[in-house]
């Protein structure tokens, strides 16, 4: 008959075991649910459309809201970071 310090020892390891267990299953639902978010967010980014950007610059240029010079500048950037 296994002593009780022999036990504690076999309760130790099982559980040590359970909280690894648990520590891997953690990081990888974590990494399943940020490829799932990444997946779905793909192509969502609003400054893909350079050509709806300058649109809207140009509506705010409209409004009042930009200077000629300002829309100017502004749309030469679009152009300039599209052409890389």
């Amino acid at each position: 008959m296994p002593n009780r310090a022999d036990q504690i020892r076999e309760l130790m390891n099982v559980s040590s075991i359970l909280w690894i267990g648990l520590g891997v299953a953690l990081i990888a639902m974590a990494v399943v649910v940020h490829r799932i978010r990444a997946w779905y967010r793909d192509g969502d980014d609003p400054a893909d459309d350079q050509e709806e950007i300058v649109r809207q610059l140009h509506e705010s240029k409209l409004r009042g809201e930009l200077t000629d010079e300002e829309f100017r500048s502004i749309k030469s950037q679009i152009k300039n970071r599209e052409e890389r």
